[in-house]
């Protein structure tokens, strides 16, 4: 009996790793196409870069290279283009409470703003309309980490000289997202401009008509780009679209490594399930041998064998099937604490009609498996020996 319970567990162990992996998974598919696929439309715009390295909320080009109001105007005469955002970046130095400090500076349309931080999380205050004037937005980072005083919604901060007031603090993002706003300081272009009296465009928010020629339209801009610079790899374009199925297709290689190291529980329960059964067909010889004596077939032996192996991996998997849901819930409740996960970034576990036939299959093909051998093995007894065993 207590060798039946611990090969039991150790199937619910291993479809319970493959069920709370899968969901993790999924979940994580699921949160980033519905945070991208609105965004089908768009195309970033960066130079030395792809969209992860620029659009970081990190405001400083690691490039050393900006767009040009050139390089805006060639954009804009692209046909089949809707319209065209920018984000500025640039280095200033920061003042609170007597502390200075050198920060990155992020300037942005307050469409655009919406656009890339509209999902996250605010600890405090409210985002920048079209009308504010020397009002910023800070990241937890530096409301909290980069001086010594924590910084609040109202609080007076110094860069460059000039006066800002914070007007809304994003909540700590950690590593979740596609872009992090745990170090920004947010500004509108305008203020960015005159504070600064630069205008280092970092990258440029494109938006298009048809969807269908978003591909087409990118192409034309990194071309329309890369010549005005007389580099072939100056720019690039990167369609929304694109970094979906980037990310989809990373996450599926993701999930089916994880799927596979999960599997070496099943194998190494498998092999539990056959040691299982090799035991009892030896427990059993005499059993065999009776029932072979009055007219049992090889053919009958084997499926009393094969439909035990059967009956244990199935309520092992069943088993497993309900740990791996409550596990899939504490695995994410776990990620999303780990990596600060808020708003829009949290992970969900998302678990598909098609994983739990999946793991009911897999358990009940790993029980035939598991008992081919020891079925066939108590088939090919003699049963004039196995009646006189002891």
């Amino acid at each position: 009996m207590s060798r039946s319970l611990l090969t039991l567990l150790g199937i619910a162990i291993g479809i319970m790793a493959i069920i709370s992996l899968m969901a993790l998974g999924e979940g994580m598919q699921t949160a980033i196409t519905g945070e991208l696929s609105s965004l089908s439309d768009s195309i970033i715009v960066t130079t030395g870069g792809d969209f992860f390295s620029s659009f970081s909320g990190g405001g400083t080009n690691s490039a050393g290279g900006y767009l040009t109001e050139r390089d805006i105007a060639d954009i804009a005469r692209i046909q089949g283009i809707r319209d065209i955002s920018t984000q500025l970046s640039g280095a200033a130095l920061a003042e609170f409470n007597g502390e200075t400090t050198i920060v990155s500076l992020t300037g942005m349309d307050t469409d655009v703003m919406m656009i890339q931080f509209g999902s996250t999380d605010l600890e405090a205050g409210s985002f920048l309309s079209d009308g504010d004037q020397n009002k910023i937005m800070i990241g937890y980072t530096i409301a909290h980490d980069t001086f010594d005083a924590d910084i609040t919604v109202g609080s007076r901060m110094l860069i460059n000289g000039e006066k800002f007031f914070i007007t809304g603090i994003f909540s700590r993002q950690g590593m979740g997202g596609i872009t992090s706003s745990d170090s920004v300081i947010l500004l509108n272009s305008r203020d960015f401009k005159t504070l600064t009296g630069q205008s280092n465009i970092s990258s440029a928010y494109v938006r298009v008509y048809d969807v269908t020629e978003v591909e087409s339209i990118a192409t034309s801009i990194e071309d329309a780009i890369n010549e005005n610079h007389g580099k072939k790899d100056f720019a690039t374009a990167t369609s929304m679209s694109s970094i979906l199925d980037t990310i989809q297709t990373i996450i599926g290689i993701l999930q089916l490594v994880l799927v596979a190291i999960a599997s070496i529980a099943l194998i190494v329960a498998s092999i539990g399930i056959m040691n299982t059964m090799l035991t009892s067909v030896m427990e059993r010889t005499r059993e065999i041998g009776i029932m072979k004596a009055i007219g049992a077939t090889n053919r009958d032996i084997m499926s009393i064998f094969i439909i035990e192996g059967m009956l244990v991996s199935s309520v092992g998997g069943v088993i497993g099937l309900i740990l791996g849901i409550f596990g899939s819930q504490a695995l994410t409740l776990f990620l999303n604490n780990f990596m600060a996960m808020g708003g829009s970034s949290r992970l969900y576990p998302v678990i598909t009609i098609a994983s739990v036939i999946l793991a009911v299959s897999v358990s009940l093909i790993v029980g035939v498996l598991s008992s081919l051998y020891p079925a066939w093995k108590a088939a090919r007894m003699s049963p004039i020996e196995a009646v006189r065993y002891e």
